[in-house]
């Protein structure tokens, strides 16, 4: 039995939001960890939160990271929340 689903949708109870953002933000900086170990990457992770509190993770150096990002030409993957939303399931085939 798997975990069920949550909707997407920004979360009303000021409590709630502050549990789950600590929560994720944690969850984040372990995978960024666990990428950068896994894959041998450099990788730099900001997050700003309401109160423009930084929390950051980096690898390496984060201004040479962050200067690699800056000189390169725009030939990298961007992700924006419209990329994730309204997405259709794919059909699973269930073999016999």
């Amino acid at each position: 039995m798997g975990r069920r689903k949550i909707a997407i949708e920004p979360i009303t109870d000021e409590r709630n939001r502050t549990v789950t953002f600590v929560k994720r933000k944690a969850g984040l900086f372990k995978k960024a960890y666990e990428l950068a170990i896994l894959c041998q990457v450099d990788v730099a992770l900001v997050i700003v939160n309401n109160n423009n509190r930084v929390y950051e993770f980096c690898s390496a150096d984060a201004l040479k990271i962050f200067d690699i990002y800056k000189s390169h030409p725009k030939h990298y993957e961007t992700k924006t929340p419209k990329d994730y939303g309204n997405h259709v399931k794919k059909s699973r085939i269930k073999i016999d």
